[in-house]
């Protein structure tokens, strides 16, 4: 089987997947990189691996072409709005004309119609991702037939969800939440103990400070970015420098918001505030990116008596807006706690929890409570949650929530179900290690295998 995977940040996330490619060709797999670096394109070349640059084949790409031609039939051919809901959410397109971005995306499309001409490949490994060069492989992979495998990280113990083709969609068929065995009710109960006994969020958290490394990794930007990835759009020294400054500031200007939760007298409901620019938000349901206008709705349908508390996301720290933190002080019933405030404290003091598609609810039902979910997130459905499909039910919903008592049964078949269809490994963002490249490779090839069996690929089963 031939795997084509894309690598965009640079140096170090494509070393990881030629890692990852190594083990898959070890497994009898042929792989093929596509890389925004010029350098770890380079690298992986001497590899031995076929590498395509995007910079090179987005020069190339339209050449004698019509380009506003092409632009019609990319509309035309592509389950895409517009060509514009490809580059909006993309970061050097908002440096862009309008003309500029709508080229961009054009040459994007036309480069990957060519290479998938060329390479043929069974399977596209894109990573997820908001970028416009995943978002065209993606969906060119789609109308050719290619299976798309997207990458996604969970909390459980096999804590990789390996999705095909889609990246919005329940981890199982409802079919697959069933009775269990004995073991199985042992083995989920075992893991749900581990769990809450080690009290961590499972992602670290963003701290905006100058270490040893970030200053490392900065020099180091700034040399590459001058000389062998100087064509890389997203490879900017002076947006790592400037982010710093930023993050630095808004972290510590954001204490004066925080409030303690000391014994916090009043029963509350735990909403775990998004990462604003996580391309979950950006790409999978932008109709929730005002979380603003969200929490101030949930806040409002509460009744008196009963606060909303808020958290901001360990990755998020310093990324905020202060005029975001601001506004939602405002609410007299929404609290704002400091950000290391333990997630696992406010869920067990929580009297329920509700989610924009965070993780957090699926932490919330290890401890059977209450979760409202607001953006369909994959463990939502089951009827161990209660859903808002429209914004106007929030009122009626924030009621039922409270009333809401989840049942324990339900909840353990299809927290069993859920780890069933998970593998070993991590993505690159997660863990960057040569080990985690070796595991996530053996998973890529299990994923493919006709043996798949339980954990067989999800890929827009609806619940």
């Amino acid at each position: 089987m031939r795997f084509m995977v894309l690598s965009l940040f640079g140096f170090e996330e494509s070393r990881f997947y030629g890692r990852v490619t190594a083990e898959l060709v070890r497994l009898g797999h042929e792989a093929v990189h596509v890389t925004w670096s010029p350098r770890a394109a380079a690298s992986l070349r001497r590899a031995g691996f076929r590498t395509y640059s995007m910079p090179d084949e987005l020069e190339r790409a339209g050449e004698g072409r019509d380009l506003a031609a092409e632009a019609r039939r990319i509309e035309a051919t592509y389950d895409l709005l517009s060509l514009r809901d490809v580059y909006r959410t993309d970061p050097p397109a908002t440096r862009l004309t309008e003309a500029e971005a709508v080229e961009r995306t054009v040459r994007h499309f036309l480069a990957f119609e060519r290479i998938y001409d060329e390479v043929r490949p069974d399977v596209v490994v894109p990573e997820v991702g908001s970028e416009t060069m995943r978002t065209a492989a993606h969906l060119v992979a789609l109308e050719r037939g290619i299976d798309v495998l997207f990458l996604f990280y969970t909390i459980f113990p096999r804590p990789l969800r390996l999705y095909a083709n889609t990246m919005h969609a329940p981890i199982v068929p409802d079919e697959d939440v069933r009775p269990l065995a004995p073991a199985e009710r042992e083995e989920v109960e075992a893991f749900i103990a581990r769990f809450t006994a080690a009290d961590k969020p499972i992602r670290a958290y963003r701290r905006p400070r100058v270490t040893a490394k970030s200053l490392r990794d900065f020099l180091r930007h700034v040399a590459v970015s001058a000389t062998a990835d100087r064509r890389n759009e997203y490879l900017r020294p002076q947006d790592f420098a400037g982010n710093y400054v930023r993050e630095k500031a808004r972290a510590a200007l954001a204490r004066r918001s925080y409030e303690p939760l000391g014994e916090h007298p009043r029963p509350f409901v735990y909403f775990p505030l998004h990462v604003t620019d996580d391309y979950k938000i950006k790409r999978v349901i932008p109709h929730c990116v005002d979380q603003a206008a969200i929490i101030e709705l949930v806040a409002a349908s509460l009744p008196q008596g009963v606060d909303l508390v808020l958290k901001e996301h360990p990755m998020s720290i310093g990324r905020n807006p202060l005029s975001l933190l601001r506004r939602l002080r405002r609410g007299d019933n929404i609290r704002l706690v400091d950000p290391y405030t333990s997630s696992h404290e406010l869920i067990r003091r929580a009297r329920a929890v509700a989610v924009i598609s965070s993780t957090v609810g699926l932490e919330a039902l290890l401890y059977g409570r209450a979760v409202m979910t607001l953006g369909q997130p994959f463990y939502s459905g089951f009827g161990v949650t209660v859903d808002v499909d429209s914004f106007r039910e929030v009122p009626r919903k924030v009621a039922e929530l409270l009333a809401f008592e989840p049942d324990r049964e339900r909840t353990l078949q299809f927290l069993h179900a859920a780890m069933r269809r998970c593998y070993p490994g991590k993505p690159f963002l997660v863990d960057g290690s040569a080990e985690n490249a070796v595991e996530l490779g053996r998973s890529l090839h299990a994923a493919v295998s006709p043996a798949a069996g339980d954990r067989a690929l999800i890929s827009g089963v609806t619940a």
